[in-house]
């Protein structure tokens, strides 16, 4: 419902909704920025501009808990909850791309600010997000591929952003609202702005840390709360987030041994997303796991590092075989999953690209669900395109038909 407030009356978490430009001619004092109020200092701001009123969505704004809004969620994705239709993958895979290198980009800009000893920006962290929530929620899988295909020089970079779509994508398929989806990816963003207080030769070590180093590696949720709190307008969700993406559901975790009961909806989210992309990326001391294996050794950590109910909803989110995975079919043909299937994960969309020799073929799109000219191919294995040096990337593009060999 829309309704018309006084700006004295505005909190923090409500949204202002977009009205018709003549509005303004009525009322000249109204604030019309559509938006999530984030926080008090941008209602002193509103307020000192000489606004008097605005109109909000009052069925946005909920007095339940972080907590009892995710239970709420998860309830109805437990029960089979309709999904919302996705746009084809290759209308907005270009889009996305765009979406995810802006965010990249900022990425390494508020990293740079923090080793520099400067304020991170979060208003800006927040607007090159837009695009990556877009993509997400016009079609999840596009952001999924691009978080394991898309490949930078520096890990602290790509895994900052990586762990950003990550977590936006889970909880854009949970059902969470898009002020609750920002705090995810700036948080994903900044989680790891801690490790910049912290020696290089321990982060890039290539073998294993001493106890010593570790206890260093331990403090970087600490230092990272700590250079939010000097920046200016960080929201609280993303304030939590980044102080315990590293605590675990038996208390087990770092800096503090928090239980699930202690931390917030955000830092379990990102703990999840956080554990999967470390896992399917290569980095300086280990080599990436397939992100099935990768999946499967997160479902053995349930009820010790992640709740079971938010793990097996991660699981389900990206799919048994999740998107951007190169698969071996059942024809000995080799395909990339292009589209994951929540309601037959077993089943994704594949595009074929490689015959059993490995020798590239005109991709095709075949959608496992459907029985193709009457034979019903199924994955039997994940296979690891780094050992065949098989580059993905040029798959992922507006054009289905398309070879990248012929690029």
């Amino acid at each position: 419902m829309i309704k018309k407030v006084s700006v004295d009356d505005l909190k923090p978490g409500m949204e202002v909704v977009q009205l018709s430009a003549d509005v303004w001619q009525y009322l000249p004092y109204l604030y019309t920025k559509p938006g999530v109020i984030r926080n008090d200092a941008q209602i002193q701001a509103i307020k000192r501009d000489g606004f008097l009123h605005a109109f909000i969505n009052t069925d946005i704004h909920s007095e339940l808990s972080d907590e009892e809004r995710l239970e709420k969620l998860i309830l109805a994705q437990e029960n089979e909850a309709p999904r919302k239709p996705r746009r084809p993958f290759n209308k907005v895979i270009d889009q996305a791309r765009q979406a995810y290198t802006r965010a990249l980009d900022q990425t390494k800009r508020i990293i740079t600010d923090a080793k520099m000893g400067r304020q991170v920006d979060f208003h800006s962290s927040a607007e090159a997000l837009e695009g990556v929530i877009e993509s997400a929620i016009q079609n999840a899988d596009t952001i999924v591929c691009l978080s394991k295909l898309s490949k930078y020089d520096s890990y602290t970079y790509s895994h900052s952003i990586n762990v950003a779509a990550i977590a936006v994508v889970f909880g854009e398929f949970l059902g969470m609202p898009r002020r609750d989806l920002e705090v995810l990816g700036v948080a994903g963003m900044m989680h790891d702005l801690g490790k910049t207080a912290i020696p290089n030769r321990i982060i890039n070590k290539r073998g294993r840390l001493t106890k010593n180093e570790f206890e260093q590696i331990k403090k970087h949720p600490i230092f990272g709360l700590k250079i939010l709190e000097k920046s200016q307008d960080i929201p609280m969700g993303v304030m939590q987030a980044v102080a315990e993406h590293h605590e675990k559901f038996n208390g087990s975790g770092y800096p503090h041994g928090l239980k699930k009961s202690d931390t917030s909806v955000f830092g379990r989210i990102l703990s999840l997303a956080d554990v999967y992309d470390a896992l399917t990326s290569d980095r300086s001391y280990k080599d990436a796991i397939l992100p099935n294996k990768a999946l499967a050794i997160m479902y053995g950590m349930r009820d010790q590092d992640f709740d079971t109910r938010e793990v097996q909803l991660f699981i389900k989110c990206l799919g048994i075989f999740p998107a951007g995975s190169l698969v071996k079919l059942s024809s000995g043909n080799y395909g990339v999953v292009f589209e994951s299937n929540p309601e037959q994960p077993l089943l994704p969309k594949i595009k074929i690209i490689l015959d059993e020799d490995l020798t590239p073929i005109p991709a095709r799109l075949v959608d496992l669900a459907v029985p193709d000219n009457g034979v019903e191919l199924r994955i039997v294995e994940c296979a690891d395109p780094s050992q065949y040096k098989i580059n993905l990337k040029p798959y992922f593009h507006s054009r289905i038909d398309n070879s990248p060999f012929n690029m």
